[in-house]
């Protein structure tokens, strides 16, 4: 199993997602606003609590099958709970990500992961 390891500030340990996605990667933001609405036309809009702001990731992964069950047994031990820790590509952050969903096609050589992963604060 290649899993990297981070003990965390507060004494914790969280798993890092480091395996290469596929180019094309998805990524979707849709700050939470809390609005009311009046009579008039008017509407009044805020910020619905504090981290209005995470984004969500659809990311495709392509190897080969014992690769693949790393990723998936990953996944599973998550149980789409547990955070992990995952770099985006071309950003310079690391982040705290929960994966609920993801799915597998087996080719002859390769198998192909789609998962989804959102951004969490803990």
């Amino acid at each position: 199993m290649n899993v990297e390891m981070v003990v965390l500030y507060n004494g914790g340990v969280m798993e890092t997602f480091i395996w290469k996605i596929r180019a094309g990667m998805k990524k979707e933001a849709e700050p939470r606003v809390r609005s009311v609405k009046f009579g008039d036309g008017y509407e009044q809009r805020r910020p619905d609590g504090i981290n209005t702001h995470l984004k969500k990731y659809t990311v495709s992964l392509s190897m080969k099958h014992a690769l693949a069950h790393e990723v998936e047994a990953f996944f599973e031990r998550h149980n789409g709970v547990s955070a992990f820790l995952w770099k985006p590509p071309h950003q310079d952050r690391i982040i705290k990500i929960i994966c609920r969903k993801w799915s597998t096609s087996s080719g002859a050589i390769r198998t192909e992961i789609d998962a989804e992963f959102e951004e969490v604060v803990r």
